[in-house]
């Protein structure tokens, strides 16, 4: 199956809403929301993007099947990776400087999916998600980064110098982009 991975953190919220109009929610694809969220706030993520697709949301959950045409979100102060189509969800251990959950299920979703992964980078602050768009690109895996239109620019901008990023594009364009490729294969 195929999975879509959008990791952001500051100012990613906007982009991501963007993303969601513009996707059908009939495309057989699963998309995987991977935010920065400060360990001890709740996330409104899953009513937000409620509210603005058709598919249907939630926060992923442990031994979870990955399905199509669903969206799921991670939960504040966890762990998320893939594994056989089934979430890994656990607690949080490292340190804020540390914690990288948008590099963590990228890894493992490279590993899980192979070429049928596309990893999606928005606005946010630092650099995380680098290491996991060279995993996914080295699986065969597509990428795509938002261009300047993002608020804070330092996630897209790591992305793209390491190379491995297939398409700079706005929110929109990603979205049609990729529901373009989904079609014609």
């Amino acid at each position: 199956m195929k999975i879509v991975c959008l990791g952001s953190s500051a100012g990613g919220l906007a982009p991501t809403m963007e993303f969601f109009k513009e996707m059908d929610e009939d495309t057989g694809m699963a998309f995987v929301v991977i935010q920065h969220l400060h360990a001890d706030s709740p996330s409104w993520t899953p009513e937000i993007l409620s509210k603005i697709t058709r598919m249907k949301v939630s926060a992923a959950s442990d031994q979870e099947r990955v399905l199509p045409n669903h969206v799921y979100t991670i939960k504040p102060n966890t762990k998320l990776t893939i594994r056989n189509d089934r979430f890994q969800v656990s607690a949080r251990t490292e340190s804020p400087a540390r914690h990288k959950p948008f590099d963590r299920f990228l890894n493992s979703l490279a590993d899980n999916s192979g070429e049928h992964a596309t990893a999606v980078v928005l606005s946010g602050y630092d650099g995380d998600g680098s290491a996991g768009f060279i995993a996914i690109k080295a699986h065969g895996g597509v990428t795509y980064a938002q261009d300047r239109s993002a608020l804070v620019d330092e996630m897209p901008q790591h992305a793209m110098q390491t190379g491995c990023v297939d398409h700079v594009l706005n929110p929109t364009l990603i979205a049609e982009a990729i529901a373009s490729r989904n079609a014609a294969e």
